[in-house]
């Protein structure tokens, strides 16, 4: 062996050891696997990629993960170890398994099903609450045809069975918040209730889409967001209270592009232990229907009078923007920064209502609640793995919720939309790699 290869050796021991004593290589390898000079340096490459891989705090890694350094120099560059659920150079991308032969919820008679949201309840069972589109339709009719129904499993992945319809038809945009110190359930949808459903169970016509044979709603209801609440799952329910006004928080839209459109608001959000709650939202703001997040605040969750929705933008977005924040969910990092985390249904390459909707979601996250960080990379896609080795390229999955329990992230749950020819729709619930594990998850 020549000078110069000594030096490299040595060189990559070195950092090498270095690496391993903070973490960043699997501890379990040693030199006696394979002791080769090319050995050694291919790890030591494949470790440190590129300066923007980088990271000097947690935040660079999404807080999603911590920044493990190799020197004590704060100024010193090192790399994120992302947390169980998560991977990537930023912990920006969610760790997903195949999923087992119980992919969420799949409602009988080919009835479509649109994105559930889930709480573990101390009852023992996992509760989703979804949108069911009724009398054969798929989510072409949302508007007239969706309606808000209660699901539950004793595994997070499913099987989730129908339980109750929580409202009628029009209700759609569940979002299922627990209120973690006071056990209550508490509820946001987008509904008008009393509009009456078409019927879609002539069958398909030749493009696959249902055929209607009663069409007397010839408008697309107003989506205001109503609020109710319960103390167990299964209800009692208040009674439904109007939080955010479509009309109101989109007119500033229809005056400047003179253009009819009602956005539902898509609101989610958290509700901390001071009772107030902190949402994000989605109006309507271009020609084209971009829909631009923003934050909500209220002091009081109960009470509507102090709903204060934001008009200032989330964050910059190109092309059609985002929609669908998942609830939010918190982290603490090693620093004792505590961290506010959504998933979005990205639009930025197209826009359901521009006839072409994605299959992407991005991570967002925040410090303040306030001022929030959009990812550059997806966290999911439409390319799904089975557990029998089947794939599947979706033509939309959106509608994004994460099901936790005990602060673990368990599973993402989406709306998906297998193929574009057929108006079909289910709730998919994929698992997350837990601690390393690398096998299939499997219903409790």
């Amino acid at each position: 062996m020549n000078h110069w290869l000594k030096t490299i050796v040595a060189c990559a021991v070195f950092f090498y050891t270095a690496l391993r004593w903070t973490l960043l290589l699997e501890p379990s390898f040693t030199f006696a696997d394979d002791p080769s000079p090319a050995h050694i340096l291919s790890i030591f490459s494949s470790s440190l990629t590129t300066d923007e891989d980088y990271c000097l705090t947690s935040t660079d890694c999404a807080m999603n993960g911590e920044c493990i350094r190799a020197s004590k120099d704060p100024q010193a560059p090192g790399i994120c170890h992302c947390y169980a659920g998560w991977k990537g150079n930023t912990c920006e991308v969610l760790d997903l398994l195949p999923i087992p032969s119980s992919p969420g919820l799949v409602l009988p008679n080919h009835t479509s099903s649109w994105g559930g949201s889930v709480i573990f309840h101390e009852d023992g069972w996992y509760h989703m609450f979804a949108s069911e589109i009724t009398h054969g339709c798929g989510l072409d009719d949302w508007t007239t045809n969706s309606q808000v129904i209660r699901a539950r499993s004793q595994s997070p992945y499913g099987p989730y069975v129908k339980q109750q319809v929580i409202l009628p038809t029009f209700s759609h945009d569940a979002n299922v918040v627990l209120v973690e110190h006071t056990g209550e359930i508490v509820l946001f949808v987008t509904a008008l209730l009393g509009v009456t459903p078409v019927n879609c169970t002539a069958g398909e016509n030749e493009e696959g889409h249902p055929i209607r044979t009663d069409t007397t709603n010839s408008t697309a209801p107003p989506k205001d967001t109503y609020m109710l609440w319960a103390p167990h799952p299964e209800g009692p329910w208040s009674e439904p209270v109007l939080v955010l006004n479509s009309t109101i928080w989109n007119e500033d839209y229809w005056a400047k592009n003179h253009r009819f459109a009602h956005c539902d608001a898509n609101l989610n959000g958290i509700i901390r232990k001071d009772n107030s709650f902190l949402g994000l939202w989605r109006r309507c703001e271009t020609p084209d229907l971009l829909t631009i997040p923003h934050t909500l605040y209220a002091s009081d969750w109960k009470n509507a009078s102090t709903y204060q929705p934001s008009i200032e933008p989330l964050f910059v977005l190109t092309g059609s923007g985002a929609e669908d924040p998942s609830n939010i969910w918190t982290t603490v990092g090693k620093e004792g920064k505590i961290a506010y985390h959504a998933i979005f249904h990205d639009e930025q390459a197209t826009r359901c209502m521009l006839g072409e909707c994605p299959n992407v979601g991005r991570h967002a996250f925040s410090l303040d609640g306030k001022a929030w960080s959009y990812s550059k990379v997806n966290a999911y896609n439409g390319n799904i793995r089975f557990a029998n080795r089947t794939t599947m390229v979706a033509d939309t999955r959106a509608r994004p919720h994460l099901i936790v329990k005990e602060n673990q992230l368990l599973a993402l749950s989406t709306g998906l939309k297998p193929t574009r020819e057929s108006g079909y729709v289910y709730t998919l619930v994929q698992p997350l790699r837990l601690d390393g594990d690398e096998t299939v998850a499997t219903p409790a």
